[in-house]
Order: structure tokens, then sequence, then C-alpha cells
């Protein structure tokens, strides 16, 4: 008698179980992952969008899932990680995809359960999964997460985020805005874009201002709400750029910088992108090949160099350096919620070291009298406020001139720190 063949994973749920693999237990960032896992072969754009969803939305609400799922296994531990992240992924889709029908991911999850040979998980998954289904109006109520924990134990589970983060912010922060934020990390965030240097810009900027769902404008960038598409998207693309970090730049005020400026964490030039727009002369630098290619495929007339911001020596002397300071990124788990699982509070001391090197470099290396701006995409004070009150406490010549931070309210669900400094 012919053995039967489990059925081939769907599209969707194949790339979104590959990236889920490579983020969490290969270490890659989140959308590399599943720019890595989409790029196998070609996909309908429909399963790009469910296999995103999927990716961000499970990343996103991890830790409730597996609290779901220790309540009916004895050790989910114990799951091959692959057979894990299926089983969390289809428990994701029954409790939080309303049109996927529940029938449909137990199947697919059941049948990819059965490509481990001789393990017989098979049944296992049915019977989880059913329960899920069945319980799911009790799984979506805070009232299941409190059972036998604390109060702190509760905001872990309910909230999806390790038990130490959610110590920081309420230490930090007290506990209204640490709620805030505790919140606003499991939603998406805003969608932003920015029209400088696209050669429709002056055609798309009363299009884009008159639309009813746009959020806010600031210069040339606009937010959106979360998940926000555009009916016809224009050719070249509309550049997609944080509007919370738009707005952390646009509180130091750059306008009223001297130039050149010296962008020494630049990544793939976003901000460079604002401090142009701004007209300032600048020249970049990043410590990572692949995002300077970025750069300069965008943004071809800047001049960029390869250079660790901790030790490098621009090509010339800057009149203002903006650091885009290396951070645990904290204040952007809505997108990247990978963060949160490999961040640990160890990192936290090394990160703050590299800070201060950067920091203290960049004051060696600025104009007399020069500024230094300094922007982190976390929420933890040792890495902003803190950091730049070691610094001024080191640099009795130096003054901090402006200081701002993303307000608590805000609707884009994403935090920074800017500060300004005047060496």
């Amino acid at each position: 008698m012919k053995a039967h063949s489990p059925k081939p994973l769907p599209p969707a749920r194949r790339v979104a179980l590959e990236a889920l693999f490579r983020c969490l237990l290969s270490g890659q960032d989140v959308q590399a992952a599943l720019d890595t896992a989409l790029s196998a072969g070609p996909v309908d754009p429909r399963d790009v969008g469910l296999a995103t969803e999927l990716t961000y939305g499970y990343l996103r609400i991890k830790g409730r899932i597996d609290h779901v799922l220790s309540r009916f296994l004895k050790d989910l531990g114990k799951l091959p990680p692959k057979m894990r992240l299926a089983m969390g992924v289809a428990a994701y889709e029954i409790l939080f995809l309303d049109k996927v029908p529940a029938y449909a991911s137990v199947d697919w999850a059941v049948e990819f359960a059965k490509t481990k040979p001789g393990a017989r998980l098979g049944g296992l998954f049915n019977a989880v999964l059913r329960k899920v289904a069945d319980r799911a109006g009790e799984l979506l109520d805070p009232d299941f997460y409190r059972r036998d924990c604390s109060p702190p134990e509760f905001l872990s589970r309910w909230y999806s985020v390790p038990q130490w983060i959610a110590d920081l912010w309420r230490r930090a922060y007290g506990e209204a805005t640490a709620l805030q934020y505790l919140e606003a990390q499991l939603n998406p965030p805003a969608m932003g874009v920015n029209l400088y240097g696209h050669p429709e810009a002056d055609e798309l900027f009363p299009l884009l201002a008159g639309l009813d769902e746009v959020l806010d404008i600031e210069g040339l960038s606009f937010a959106f709400p979360p998940g926000a598409a555009f009916e016809d998207e224009p050719e070249p693309p509309l550049a997609r750029q944080s509007f919370a970090a738009r707005q952390a730049v646009e509180a130091l005020r750059p306008s009223g910088w001297d130039s050149p400026v010296w962008d020494a964490c630049a990544g793939r030039g976003g901000k460079t992108r604002i401090l142009l727009e701004h007209g300032l002369t600048v020249f970049a630098s990043d410590p990572h090949e692949g995002r300077l290619a970025a750069l300069r495929r965008e943004l071809p007339s800047v001049e960029a160099f390869a250079a660790n911001a901790a030790g490098a020596r621009p090509p010339r002397t800057p009149a203002t350096i903006l650091l885009d300071l290396p951070c645990s990124g904290l204040g952007v788990l809505s997108r990247r919620p990978d963060t949160k699982w490999k961040r640990s509070p160890r990192d936290i001391d090394d990160l703050t070291k590299l800070q201060a090197e950067i920091l203290d470099n960049a004051a060696e290396r600025v104009k007399r009298r020069g500024r230094i701006a300094v922007i982190t995409c976390t929420l933890n004070p040792d890495e902003n406020q803190g950091l730049v009150k070691r610094f001024l406490a080191a640099h009795p010549e130096a003054r901090l001139e402006t200081e701002w931070a993303t307000d608590p309210d805000s609707p884009l669900n994403e935090f920074f720190y800017a500060a300004l400094i005047r060496a």
C-alpha cells in the first residue's frame, strides 16, 4: 500500500516559516530574512502580503502565542524548532487572521507536521490547534494571561515582550507611560514616504497631501496609517522612510546647522536625504558596505565612504556631525519586532560603551564650536539622556542646546530620542 505523501506547504506559509527560521534561529534581521525567503522563486503578490503579515505579526505577538501553546503542551521546547514555529504561526492565524478559516490553518500545519519522519506529530498538531480554535474567545481575553502570575509577569505575557523590557520601561517611565509603549509595539508602524529626489515630486506632493488618510506632513515627508497602499505606485517607487525618524531630525532644527555635515552613521541614507532637503552639504559614512551601496544608489551625489564612527577621521573637518547612534532599538519594536527576542540586558552595556566612543570621537573631529546631533531609536535612558549627561560631565566645555523625545501619545508607534550639543 502506497504511503500518504504530505501536501506541499502553501507558498505564503513556506515563505513565512523560512523567514522566521532565518530570523530567530540564524540571526538575520527580519526584513532581510523575508527578502531572502521571497527570492527563492516567484510568489503571487497576494502570497507576498500574507507571508509578510504572518512573519511580522507572529514576531509581534510571539510571547502571547508561546504562553497559549505552553498551556496545551507539556514541553513546547521539545518540539523541533521549525515545527514549533509552524505550530505558532498556525495558532497566530487562528487567533488573529479573521479571513483565514481555522480549519485551513489546522490543515496546512498538520500536513507540515507529517514531514518530520517518525515523529508522529500530525496528531499532536491537530489536537493542540483544535483546542486553540475551540477556545479562541478565551485566548483573546487578557484574563487568560493573568492566571497564576504576578502583575509584571502578566505584562510580559499579554504585551508579548521579555520581562526585562517591561520592567525597564516601568522603572524608567512610570506605569502609565510604560503601558503606552507596550501597546504601541504590538501594532505596525505608520507608513512614511519621502519625495526628495523623486523626478515627479512636484506633481506627487499635492496628490499625497490631498489624500484623506494622511496623518502628518513635514517638508517632503508624509505619514500614512499602517498598511496604507497606493493604487498606482509611481516609477521610480516612493522612498520609504520612518516619519518618526523625520520628526527627530526636525526637532534639532537642521536648517540652522552649518555645513558641511558628516552623517557618520548613515546606514542607507534616510537621514542624509532629509539633510539634503534642507540644503546642507553632506558627506556620509557607515561601516557596512551593503548599506553604503544602497545610499550611493539612492543618493549618487553624496560622497560616501566606509568607516567606523568610533574612530574614523573624516576627509575634511565637519561643521556639524550627525550621529544616528547604534542602539538597542527598543523604540522601534513595531517595525523590527524580532529585536525584542534577540536583545538582552547584557547588550545594553556594550552599546553604551560603543555610543560613548562614537560621541567622544565626534567631539575630536568636529570644528571648534561646531555641533553634534545625537539620535537614537530606543526607549532606554542609559542610551539616551544618560549618555548625553555623561558626555557633558566629561566635556565641561560642551553644552546641550536641544533635547527631545517622541511623545508617548504618538500615533506613529515608533519612538526616538534626539539631542543637539554645541562642542
